[in-house]
């Protein structure tokens, strides 16, 4: 459930732009993979590995193409910076809601040419085992790849991952201070 949002609050939406540049380009994938089915099964000999490849390209990038077409009419926050943590819907296989005290590290890290936001957690087998089977095994994989088991992309967020980094940073290490001790919030 989404925390009700205070003034200081960020939220991030989705960029339209890149979702629909993103939507074109798993269409792209999509048919692709249509093709190579159809060129597999032609010919005299057909090629298994053509039909396979495009079978893979299919499921997955079609897989894709749902999401992004569900994530355009869906207008909900990709991202939620608060006082109290994050919620992270930034994709298919965001974390969800996590709260400053959950989260280990933060690091701001390039991966294959894209800049990404990792976050460790202190229990990540505890939280992987709250997530249902699918997003399951790819956070899994994420993990094994990264060492960060959430992990925000630009494409997902409007604005520069280094200010967002550094407000996240800001946020968590303010948390920290107040390890022990009431959180300001408790005044209420």
């Amino acid at each position: 459930m989404l925390p009700v949002h205070q003034p200081n609050d960020l939220i991030i939406y989705p960029s339209i732009k890149k979702t629909i540049g993103l939507v074109l380009a798993a269409l792209v994938f999509v048919v692709l993979g249509v093709v190579f089915i159809g060129v597999g099964q032609t010919g005299e000999e057909g090629s298994l590995g053509l039909v396979v490849i495009g079978g893979i390209s299919v499921v997955f990038f079609g897989a894709c193409l749902v999401y992004l077409v569900y994530r355009l009419f869906n207008r909900k926050p990709s991202l939620i910076v608060s006082d109290e943590g994050i919620v992270d819907h930034s994709s298919a296989i965001g974390g969800g809601e996590l709260k400053w005290a959950d989260i280990g590290e933060i690091m701001l890290y390039d991966y294959m040419g894209q800049r990404f936001i990792g976050i460790r957690l202190h229990d990540t087998e505890t939280f992987l085992a709250r997530q249902s089977g699918f997003k399951k095994t790819l956070m899994k994989a994420n993990h094994g790849l990264v060492q960060a088991t959430v992990n925000i992309t630009q494409v997902a967020v409007k604005m520069p991952l280094e200010d967002l980094y550094v407000l996240m940073m800001e946020k968590w290490e303010r948390d920290r201070a107040y390890e022990g001790r009431p959180h300001p919030s408790d005044n209420t």
